[in-house]
């Protein structure tokens, strides 16, 4: 869920809790495996080329529309389907934080610019709360794309965490 206060701040929120381990939480975030799971929104094929979980080092990564829906929503924006996307880890506490600043170079006639995505992770009691900040885009309807992306990635995210905890749960 997109926290209401966020609508026309700076930034878009979304806030979850899992029934999980902060490590369990934390891998999905920073290994290729983890990533792989879910970061790849509905429609989309998502592949890693590098990933180097400390501050400076690089995550860099293609997104491919591959379902019918998004590769006309694409079509009818006249931008490409697959976008290779440059980023970097600026901010990492294990199990805790972590921020990835992405290059935005891969919108025709807009010039390259920062988006940032800040993960806050606390344990609680055998659970995880985490809080997703992610920037607006200068583009509306890039904000608009951008949310409904996160809100399916969020998604394939819960999905990927109850089958790491099934998974240890099994004897």
């Amino acid at each position: 869920m997109v926290d209401a206060s966020a609508l026309g701040a700076d930034s878009l929120r979304f806030e979850r809790v899992y029934s999980a381990s902060i490590e369990d939480v934390w891998a999905l975030w920073t290994t290729k495996e983890g990533l792989a799971e879910w970061f790849a929104p509905e429609g989309m094929r998502f592949e890693v080329s590098t990933l180097e979980p400390w501050v400076g080092g690089a995550f860099d990564h293609v997104m491919t529309a591959v379902g019918a829906e998004q590769v006309a929503y694409f079509a009818n924006l006249k931008r490409p389907t697959t976008a290779w996307v440059s980023g970097r880890f600026i901010e990492l506490v294990r199990h805790q934080r972590l921020r990835i600043r992405f290059d935005i170079d891969f919108v025709p006639g807009v010039d390259s610019y920062p988006y940032d995505i800040l993960v806050e992770l606390h344990a609680e009691a055998g659970r995880v709360r985490m809080i997703l900040t992610a920037d607006r885009h200068p583009d509306p309807e890039m904000t608009r794309g951008a949310t409904i992306g996160l809100t399916s990635q969020l998604q394939r995210f819960e999905l990927a965490v109850a089958a790491r905890t099934t998974r240890e749960q099994r004897p």
